[in-house]
């Protein structure tokens, strides 16, 4: 009885000593030593995931992406830039590859690969997001261990193409319009700017109103100057919502639009709108890109509600109801 006492209390001496020693090597481990990137010279950005890689290239000092080299979205991909500039371990998570339960496996893991020509100058694996928020799970090259990285880098790295790419199709600025065409539901209308208060005026006006303009029909019919400034606040900055695989631009072009809007500034931009295969869904193609895109419900309606309003297409609507 005395030896079987002594066996017990033996194994519980070295499940402590274990315990304690494994505690100790965990407590007073060296974190791996991440070197600074120079992201500027980075030339290209590689995301491999299950369904495919996506590769940024960094062209004429932009960046585009895939094979067929979309225009990037620059904020998108500096906050990549700036994620890889920052880039710290703060913590070890676990020595034993235990990769499904941190989302490090093949099927969900984001594989990033920062490249200067062809040569990867850094790379890691990336997980799901601690429930902190604060950190997210990784795997660093030829590194078998999972670690806590500063940050939430998914809003940074896990993104799709679409996500990726540049939504802008139409931008400039109001001062620099000379012209502007406006043509839907069968009816068109011309504006030209002219200047909005006489030289007696001008002397009474605040200085911030002074030289201001407005806009007239140039055939002298009144328009609808809020209806004009919505219009206008809508398209100097206007993003699409995603582009379309099909139809393509070209294939658009032969359809008969909704709505066209032409800008003449140095440059003559134009705009033109079509109906969509949903409900509401409103397509667009631009002088000012390459692709067919889809438009927002909210723009797209909004375009062509302000259209309507200064062509006069609901008044009379609804005076014949």
């Amino acid at each position: 009885m005395k030896k079987e006492y002594l066996i017990l209390i033996l194994l519980i001496l070295l499940f402590s000593a274990y315990l304690f020693l494994h505690k100790e090597n965990k407590d007073h481990y060296t974190l791996p030593e991440i070197s600074a990137i120079d992201t500027s010279q980075l030339t290209g950005l590689v995301l491999e995931k299950k369904d495919g890689a996506i590769r940024f290239t960094r062209k004429d000092n932009q960046w585009v992406l895939t094979d067929k080299e979309y225009p990037a979205d620059a904020a998108s991909v500096q906050s990549m830039l700036d994620a890889l500039k920052t880039f710290k371990l703060s913590a070890l998570v676990s020595e034993k590859q235990d990769v499904k339960r941190y989302e490090l496996d093949d099927e969900n893991r984001i594989i990033v690969k920062a490249l200067k020509g062809e040569e990867s100058v850094f790379e890691f694996s990336m997980g799901k997001t601690a429930p902190t928020r604060n950190h997210t799970f990784v795997m660093i090259q030829n590194d078998k261990n999972i670690y806590h990285a500063n940050g939430n880098l998914k809003p940074d790295f896990g993104k799709t193409v679409q996500d990726f790419r540049d939504k802008k199709v139409l931008e400039f600025k109001e001062a620099s319009l000379k012209r502007i065409m406006l043509e839907t539901g069968g009816k068109s209308k011309t504006l030209i700017p002219r200047e909005a208060a006489t030289e007696e005026k001008k002397e009474e006006a605040p200085d911030e109103e002074k030289g201001s303009v407005t806009w007239a029909s140039e055939d002298g019919s009144p328009i609808d100057h809020e209806g004009l400034a919505n219009l206008l606040s809508t398209l100097s900055s206007l993003q699409c919502q995603q582009y379309l695989e099909t139809p393509d631009k070209t294939g658009l072009e032969k359809s008969k639009p909704l709505g066209k809007i032409i800008l003449e500034t140095e440059t003559r931009l134009e705009l033109m709108l079509f109906k969509g295969d949903k409900e509401e869904q409103i397509n667009g193609i631009s002088s000012m890109n390459e692709y067919a895109f889809e438009l927002s419900r909210f723009n797209g309606k909004e375009i062509l509600s302000n259209m309507e309003q200064l062509l006069g297409i609901k008044k009379e609507t609804r005076q014949k109801e």
